[in-house]
Formats: structure tokens, sequence, C-alpha cells
């Protein structure tokens, strides 16, 4: 009988099968080199299109933060200017202010000294007033001590606008008739004195009588005067 070894086959047979394998191997390997290298195409194209991407939207962001920073730029400025022309409004306030101060300064001090002069009958009389910087002399006359005293003593307690008074006072005696615009509130002579003048006139004359003659005090005042300051150069109040 016969045997067939079906199994083995021929040499070329088994030679031709080892080269499909070797063929079939080959395509394999080359099949996935392509896909290998279509992936990393495909990632790299990717990557490339997310990077521009980015970088359009970078580049968008940076030229709204450039608009941004130049509107703040401006805007600063602006802010610098107008910031400059509020300090020179201040400024010429300021100095509006004191011409006004120093313009009503005078004013002041005369009304100031006015309200504080002796109301009422009082015999009293300003003569000078004499300003000389922040040194101001005041000097008068009046028939009464205590009226240039309390004078003297209401320029005193003046909240500051008066200040280091120094008060002198010189009593002289005067004839009535030279007192001139007066109220020496003297009583009428009496007709027995004006009948005794025309019977006695030599005597008369080398002494006079005691009611013509009126002992009128004159003083003087030296103090500072202390100008009201304008609202912007007052020290701030304390809390």
């Amino acid at each position: 009988m016969i045997r067939v070894n079906l199994l083995g086959g021929t040499a070329e047979h088994r030679v031709a099968v080892q080269k499909t394998k070797v063929a079939a191997r080959r395509g394999q390997q080359i099949f996935m080199l392509a896909a290998a290298l279509a992936v990393f195409v495909i990632a790299i194209g990717v990557d490339h299109l997310w990077t521009n991407s980015a970088h359009a939207a970078v580049q968008v962001e940076l030229t709204r933060e450039e608009e941004e920073a130049k509107k703040l730029e401006a805007d600063i400025q602006r802010k610098n200017e107008l910031e400059a022309e509020l300090k020179q409004l201040d400024e010429r306030i300021k100095v509006i202010k004191q011409l006004r101060a120093e313009q009503k300064g005078p004013v002041a001090m005369l009304s100031a000294i006015n309200e504080r002069m002796p109301g009422g009958q009082a015999d009293f009389k300003l003569d000078t007033i004499v300003q000389k910087g922040t040194h101001l002399q005041i000097v008068g006359t009046s028939l009464s001590q205590q009226v240039i005293a309390d004078f003297s003593r209401q320029l005193e307690f003046s909240n500051g606008l008066f200040t280091g008074l120094m008060l002198s006072i010189e009593g002289k005696e005067v004839k009535a008739d030279d007192l001139s615009d007066r109220a020496l509130n003297k009583e009428p002579e009496k007709p027995e004195k004006k009948d005794a003048a025309k019977k006695n006139p030599a005597k008369d004359e080398k002494k006079p009588e005691v009611d013509d003659v009126a002992r009128v005090f004159q003083f003087t005042i030296d103090c500072d005067y202390n100008k009201p300051r304008a609202e912007a150069d007052k020290p701030a109040p304390q809390k």
C-alpha cells in the first residue's frame, strides 16, 4: 500500500508558505508603521491647529489689554490734569480769601473798637488810632478813669483779637471853655458867682473859679491787633 504524507507537503509548498508568512509579517509591520506615521501626523496637525488657535486668542487678548492700557493711561493723564487744575483753583481761592481778609482787616479792626466803646452818656473820645504792622496804638480822652478802664477791659477780652494791652493814663486840668463838643454835665453858673465876678474882675483874672476847671484824663493803649484770618488758614477744630 502506498502512503502519502499530507501534513508535510512538498518542499516547494513549504517554501511558498514560509514566504507568505514573511510577506504577511512585513505587511503588518508596514501597516503598523504607516498607522503610527498617520497618528503622528494627525497629532502634529491637531497640535498645530490648537497652537494657532491659542496664539490667535492670546493675540486678541493682548490687543484688548493694550487698548485698555491706552485708555487707562489716557484716564490717568486726564486725572492728573484735573488734579493740577483743582490745585490751581485751590491756590486762587486761597489767595482771594487772603486778599479779602487783608482788605477787611482795617474795617474789622475799627468795627471791633467801635463795638467796645462805652455807650450811653459816657464822655469818651478817641483822638488817634495808629497801626504799624501788628502793633496798634489808641489815644483818646475821657472825664472818667472808670470809663477808660472799662474800655480797656473790653479790648482785652476780645477772643484774641487784641492782645498784650498796656494802658497808661495821664490826668490834666483844662478850662471848661476849652472842652469843645463834650458833655461835661456841669451845673449852670450861679447868678451870685457871676455878680461876684463882675464886682471883682481883677481877682477873677488872677485865679479862675473852680467850676471853670475840669479834669480830663488822656489815655494811651498799646496792643497787638490780630487780624481775622481766612477760613482756609484757620486751624481745624480738634476732636
